[in-house]
């Protein structure tokens, strides 16, 4: 009987035969040898099996599964399923793995066994003229390294790209797979295992190239809307508010905007009470008490949950209000 490999490489694909044949390259030349490839059809309709199945006849390592179910979260959950390593990385089909991605990621995981899930930096690339957004988020990832970061940037966006990361199998028994309902797959993952413990990090280089598109799934798929986003971050921000501080801490949201409301009520749906409002210029929000920004109690008396989503704010709100001497991650969580 052969002994399993150490890496199971899931690449879940569907209609990617633009693409799949350099991704899968860059996996089968990667420097570290002993993985497997599990190749999971999702459906396609293109050239992409006969693609798949052509490596596959080429290289014992690479095996190609159908899942009919139609979804990411079917695909790699399937592919989960059939996983023989103790490591498992992610792969996707529009992607380009650096040759050394999978043996730096393994060499630190042996030498970290505190971390569960170890993404990379990223290179970006796209073929979208109007990607400034995409730009600036994949730069705001790339400055999360360490598992602090990593934990109390958590709410701000997915804080580690998918196609990344390397995770102990155990952790899937342990705190579940991938949820299939209609959300962002990835951060809701990391969210719960973040919830539960799980420790995430991040290497300095970036070891894959992300290759941008106007069909990628997160540009294209109601799954990675900005709605299916903040109920997640909703459902996980309510939880740890109510496993951390129940109903000690008054909850103030920073943000009085139309959208800032109703992202706060989605919180108020989880069950989490709100004590109050506050902003830069007074703007009542009707059944809600006001709070001035430079009226916010100081640390350890409040809860703020920033909402307000301009490029960069994020950055200065966390500033004024470290300045004011409240901790992020204990005083204060930026959500958007």
């Amino acid at each position: 009987m052969s002994t399993p490999p150490s890496i199971s490489v899931l690449l879940p694909f569907r209609n990617a035969e633009a693409t799949i044949d350099t991704a899968i390259a860059s996996i089968v030349q990667q420097s570290l040898t002993d993985f497997e490839l599990l190749l999971i059809d999702n459906g396609s309709r293109d050239g992409s099996g006969t693609i798949v199945r052509e490596w596959s006849r080429r290289d014992s390592r690479l095996r190609v599964i159908d899942e009919p179910n139609i979804g990411i979260a079917h695909a790699l959950n399937t592919g989960l399923a059939a996983a023989g390593g103790r490591y498992i990385a992610r792969m996707d089909a529009d992607d380009t793995a650096h040759p050394d991605r999978i043996e730096r990621q393994v060499s630190f995981m042996e030498a970290h066994p505190e971390i569960g899930v170890l993404g990379t930096r990223t290179r970006f690339e796209t073929t979208v003229e109007k990607s400034s957004g995409m730009a600036w988020f994949v730069a705001w990832q790339n400055t999360i390294l360490s598992p602090h970061d990593h934990y109390v940037k958590r709410f701000v966006d997915t804080p580690l790209a998918h196609p990344t990361v390397l995770f102990r199998k155990e952790l899937v028994s342990r705190h579940g797979g991938y949820d299939s309902s209609p959300l962002p797959e990835d951060h809701e993952l990391w969210l719960r295992w973040m919830h539960r413990g799980v420790r995430f990090a991040k290497l300095q280089e970036p070891l894959l190239t992300w290759n941008d598109h106007p069909h990628r799934l997160s540009r294209t798929h109601p799954n990675y809307s900005v709605d299916a986003f903040f109920t997640t971050k909703a459902k996980w921000i309510a939880q740890w508010i109510d496993r951390k501080y129940g109903t000690t801490r008054p909850v103030i949201v920073a943000g009085t905007s139309k959208l800032c409301q109703e992202r706060a009520r989605l919180l108020t749906a989880e069950g989490v009470k709100i004590h109050a409002f506050t902003d830069v210029k007074r703007r009542e929000v009707h059944g809600y008490a006001f709070i001035a920004h430079d009226e916010v109690p100081g640390p350890g008396e409040v809860l703020v949950i920033s909402f307000i989503s301009q490029r960069g704010t994020g950055d200065r709100i966390a500033a004024f209000l470290t300045d004011r001497g409240l901790i992020e991650g204990e005083d204060f969580i930026l959500a958007a």
